[in-house]
């Protein structure tokens, strides 16, 4: 599985600076998401909601390595889950 240019974008959202605009967990899913607008809100969605179903826990770790981003989740299932909040949202 490869990651969608809007997972991409999503992942490398969160950086370690993100806290100080966005302190709490809501607020950051909220500053983030609402970045995205109409079908590329749409293909993320599908993209995180796809790779939730289909993808191991491995390739999920990979999936969002991929990202750059800052944020590290010790365990896979972690990731699961705040990527199903995060397409909850969306």
């Amino acid at each position: 599985m490869q990651a969608s240019p809007e997972f991409l974008a999503f992942g490398r959202w969160f950086m370690l600076d993100i806290g100080g605009g966005a302190p709490t967990l809501d607020e950051m899913y909220d500053f983030v998401l609402n970045l995205f607008r109409g079908e590329e809100r749409v293909r993320l969605r599908q993209f995180i909601d796809r790779a939730l179903l289909e993808a191991s826990d491995e390739t999920l770790k990979q999936l969002w390595k991929e990202t750059d981003a800052d944020i590290y989740f010790p365990t896979a299932q972690d990731l699961r889950a705040f990527l199903t909040s995060a397409r909850d949202r969306l």
